[in-house]
């Protein structure tokens, strides 16, 4: 599965989530549950479309999880969430 957000709404995403990244020093403990949850749900193809990035490099802490880098847990929910919405609001490609 791939994501169905546009470039310029990826884009977005990806500033929104490095901002968000950016309030702290150390990694948000809710961004790697939410993260894990999304790679759950969606698979890591799905990652990997809205990272614009291979992700088959893993994480040294756990190499079950791909290696992000900062920013990118965070933008992984936005998109997730984006996505939904989108959903349900009617707004997805296709329509």
């Amino acid at each position: 599965m791939r994501t169905a957000l546009t470039p310029e709404r990826l884009a977005a995403l990806h500033a929104e989530g490095r901002r968000l990244s950016s309030r702290s020093r150390f990694v948000d403990p809710h961004a790697v549950i939410e993260c894990k949850r999304v790679l759950w749900v969606r698979g890591e193809e799905w990652a990997a479309s809205v990272l614009l990035r291979d992700i088959t490099r893993r994480s040294a802490i756990d190499p079950t999880y791909p290696w992000f880098v900062d920013g990118e847990m965070e933008t992984l929910a936005l998109a997730d969430a984006a996505e939904l919405w989108a959903m349900l609001s009617g707004e997805a490609q296709g329509d």
